[in-house]
């Protein structure tokens, strides 16, 4: 237990799992979304880049689809979601 009286998510053992965090105040929402939304964007960028492009439907729905998924899942897993992206 922490000082606080939160339980620390983290594992020790080589296989590392992610429970979504409790609930979190307006402005930690905030952070972890406008991250999550950047690093959505320099996915799809790389993807984008490498693959040269999938006109401009496919380009949109890939964009949308890295963005939205890397930003709910900051927000709902918060350090798990970046202790995940970062071992990679």
């Amino acid at each position: 237990m922490l000082s606080s009286g939160m339980r620390c998510n983290a594992t020790m053992s080589n296989e590392h799992k992610v429970y979504p965090d409790p609930q979190n105040d307006r402005l930690t929402i905030i952070v972890r979304g406008v991250c999550g939304v950047i690093l959505g964007l320099v996915i799809a960028t790389g993807i984008w880049v490498r693959c040269g492009g999938f006109g401009p439907w496919g380009s949109a729905a890939l964009f949308a689809g890295v963005v939205i998924g890397c930003t709910l899942g900051s927000i709902r897993y918060g350090d798990s979601f970046w202790y995940g992206v970062l071992r990679r």
